[in-house]
């Protein structure tokens, strides 16, 4: 394998760390939730008000 390959490897690595780190994750979920409102949200609301 040559340095190019690597150094391009390290830097697709390099790139997919930071894409990781900066993507907001809990803020997308939360939107989805919001937006969406799916049944097992809606399950779990009801199950801790019960249990509460």
């Amino acid at each position: 394998m040559s340095i190019f390959y690597r150094i391009l490897i390290c830097l697709g690595l390099v790139v997919l760390h930071y894409a990781g780190f900066f993507l907001p994750l809990t803020e997308i979920f939360l939107i989805y939730i919001l937006l969406f409102n799916p049944r097992w949200f809606r399950d779990f609301l009801n199950s801790m008000a019960a249990s509460g």
